[in-house]
């Protein structure tokens, strides 16, 4: 747990006007007053209510409209948080899609999931790097992924084939896991940045037409431990709220 200064911590979760993303919001500030928390999300109008429901109950959460697929909406993001605070402590990489529209090709569906779950992310990273740079504490930058992209769960019996193929998703999250650790690499010698790699679980959001097994507040929880980490805390790993996760 990270209470590194009376200066507020400042949070950006991507996503978040409803689902993981919102509970994430949700809990960093709620049991972390310090953290001061962007919520930010491609609709105005929905990120704007979810940020609202959240500061009624006292929270500091602040909405920011930044859609990950387009490079002007990433950069004026951007321009809002560096003339606020001018600077961010904590990036969760938390937007993403399940799949494009059945009667598209599979090229363009391809393109679609991987616009937002990979290239997205990584564009919304690289774009809020200088600001990371700014922190004074530990920077941490969570990527929200899923066993779905596990090359391990993928081919291992023993663990387990997932019962669904969803070729899409899954093959974005394994790129999105590749891509958080080619961030992680890019600082394995500095102990002040901690970047990594979590799965929420099946939970029960829009995505999964809810029918997901644990409630979308169950799938915060590991988001949120990477997200407070000191600088004593692991880097580079995949990991669930009960550990370690097969990559």
């Amino acid at each position: 747990m990270s209470k590194e200064s009376a200066d507020p911590t400042i949070a950006l979760v991507t996503g978040a006007n409803q689902g993981i993303g919102y509970e994430v919001a949700k809990r960093l500030s709620s049991e972390y007053p310090n953290f001061h928390v962007f919520m930010a999300g491609r609709r105005q109008d929905a990120v704007e209510k979810a940020a609202a429901e959240l500061q009624s109950a006292g929270l500091n959460v602040e909405p920011l409209v930044m859609d990950i697929t387009s490079d002007d909406s990433i950069a004026s993001a951007v321009e809002k948080v560096q003339a606020k605070f001018g600077h961010l402590d904590v990036l969760i990489n938390n937007a993403g899609i399940l799949s494009g529209k059945p009667e598209d090709s599979i090229r363009q569906r391809l393109t679609t999931v991987y616009n937002t779950n990979v290239f997205g992310s990584i564009a919304a990273t690289e774009a809020f790097m200088p600001l990371l740079h700014n922190s004074s504490k530990t920077r941490r930058v969570v990527f929200v992924s899923s066993r779905l992209g596990s090359l391990a769960v993928r081919t291992d019996s023993e663990i387990g084939y997932p019962p669904i193929e969803l070729l899409e998703y899954g093959s974005s999250k394994a790129a999105l896991n590749h891509a958080a650790m080619t961030f992680a690499a890019r600082f394995r010698n500095d102990n002040s940045w901690k970047v990594n790699v979590c799965c929420p679980g099946h939970c029960a959001t829009n995505m999964s037409g809810y029918t997901g097994i644990d409630e979308a507040s169950i799938g915060s929880i590991q988001a949120v431990r990477l997200a407070t980490l000191d600088s004593n805390g692991v880097t580079a790993s995949f990991s669930d709220r009960h550990g370690p996760a097969p990559w």
